[in-house]
């Protein structure tokens, strides 16, 4: 992708956010894990687990922007995730009717991270519909030139003045 896009390194920055954050709290989650099995299974497996979802599906959307050629590929590669989360969402199986309790556990872990990635894609592509703050600036700089340009009208009353 090419540089300079306020809007793409904008949301690049918040995508790399939210890749270090999950893989910080792997990191973490991994540790406790191998300190005491047992207690970590109880009481974490599920963090750990949706980390490890959310981080790979990041990398992915990192890896497709960073190869697009442009605004409009980005845009059209963050609008397809948001409509393939969606569709797994909408038309994908509530149970997973597996005979491994573990299998039914994951499957539901995965519709909650589809759920927080729809939100995620949602907010990166606001990110790539704002205009970006220089826009805004010379917006605002042309607004108060016209206004400083056209002299007030005045309002002549008519009727009787006394």
């Amino acid at each position: 992708m090419e540089q300079g896009n306020w809007n793409v390194d904008e949301m690049l920055h918040w995508l790399d956010m939210k890749i270090n954050r999950e893989d910080r709290n792997i990191r973490e989650q991994s540790k406790k894990m191998n300190e005491n099995f047992l207690h970590f299974f109880e009481w974490n497996a599920e963090s750990l687990y949706k980390s490890h979802f959310m981080s790979g599906y990041y990398k992915i959307l990192r890896q497709a922007v960073d190869g697009a050629k442009g605004m409009d590929t980005v845009w059209n590669i963050v609008e397809d995730n948001i409509a393939y989360c969606e569709n797994k969402l909408l038309n994908g199986q509530v149970d997973c009717n597996s005979s491994s309790r573990t299998t039914n556990v994951a499957h539901f872990l995965k519709l909650e991270c589809m759920q927080q990635l729809v939100r995620d894609y949602r907010e990166f592509a606001n990110i790539l519909a704002q205009t970006p703050p220089e826009e805004n600036l010379q917006q605002t700089a042309n607004k108060t030139e016209k206004k400083r340009e056209e002299p007030p009208e005045r309002k002549i009353k008519t009727g009787i003045r006394r």
